[in-house]
């Protein structure tokens, strides 16, 4: 799938979560203000919450799939990333909103009110919400897409939010009222470990953490007939793209035609070995003495 294809897909997958999301919003606080349920109330708030961080994704896909500029040599990729902080910052706020109401709760002891449309409502939205975030965790892992992987453990979050709720009404309904802040304060840990996770892989990305093993792209070019040697491996960048740069050494006698085809082989190599697209640079040296050495990392460019 080329880029263009990949962002109109992510795109698509978005605006469809957006819809649901907004439905389930939009249910829940109908029947929380109808039935005086604080508790349905606050989940309805949560969906609406997640409804803003897909069109916060949406923004971060509009300028992530821009094509590269003079100002952005390498294209605006990594504002997926930056896309996928809000998000977990949105998960950030949701722990302080659960945490909040659950202190409220146990200072006053209150409970939510208990209807059978609130069980209603509650089941079905948590059901789309199970369906939403295991389609979403699908399509990201198909199209390498940090937003809607990140997404995808929001939506979820909120489905584990909506059972509590669920839980807890029926905790009231069985004459103990203090489940249901205790429940909540539990997953609230749930959801802000989903949001560390998220900031812990955005971070990677940012701060160009390697993301292939050396090995792998050394066995790959080695494998290349004319190639006698390879080293100053080095790979950055995400899903859906990989930067890489390499040197090859190669007969010194070689014509450049010659060196050249080697190169775009090696190139091609190890774009199969990665398994992703990758834009790969690759280095030609003469194999002699001082190129043959395993230089590697960042000495080389202080000798």
């Amino acid at each position: 799938m080329n880029r263009s294809s990949r962002s109109r897909a992510i795109r698509k997958t978005l605006l469809t979560v957006l819809v649901l999301n907004l439905t389930v919003a939009v249910a829940k606080l109908v029947v929380g203000i109808l039935t005086s349920s604080l508790a349905v109330l606050s989940d309805g708030l949560n969906s609406l919450l997640d409804a803003s961080a897909n069109v916060v994704g949406l923004i971060g896909m509009a300028v992530a799939s821009r094509p590269p500029d003079p100002e952005h040599p390498y294209g605006h990729r990594r504002f997926e990333a930056l896309t996928a902080l809000v998000i977990a910052g949105a998960m950030g706020l949701l722990v302080v909103q659960i945490l909040q109401e659950a202190w409220h709760r146990l200072q006053s002891g209150a409970g939510p009110e208990v209807s059978p449309l609130s069980f209603a409502v509650m089941g079905v939205t948590l059901l789309v919400n199970i369906g939403v975030s295991a389609w979403e965790r699908r399509r990201g892992r198909e199209l390498r897409s940090p937003i809607l992987s990140a997404d995808a453990k929001h939506t979820a979050a909120d489905a584990l939010v909506s059972v509590a709720v669920i839980a807890g009404l029926v905790a009231v309904q069985l004459g103990y009222p203090l489940v249901d802040p205790l429940l909540a304060i539990g997953i609230a840990g749930v959801i802000g470990w989903g949001a560390w996770t998220i900031i812990r892989d955005a971070a990677l990305t940012l701060s160009d953490t390697a993301v292939v093993p050396v090995e792998v792209i050394e066995q790959a070019v080695l494998a290349v007939p004319g190639v006698h040697g390879v080293h100053n491996v080095r790979t950055r960048g995400g899903d859906g793209l990989v930067w890489v740069d390499l040197h090859i050494q190669v007969d010194p006698d070689l014509s450049v035609r010659t060196a050249h085809d080697i190169a775009s082989t090696v190139a091609r190599v190890v774009e199969e070995a990665i398994g992703q697209p990758a834009d790969v640079t690759v280095h030609v040296e003469p194999a002699l003495p001082e190129h043959l050495r395993a230089t590697r990392g960042y000495r080389v460019w202080m000798e």
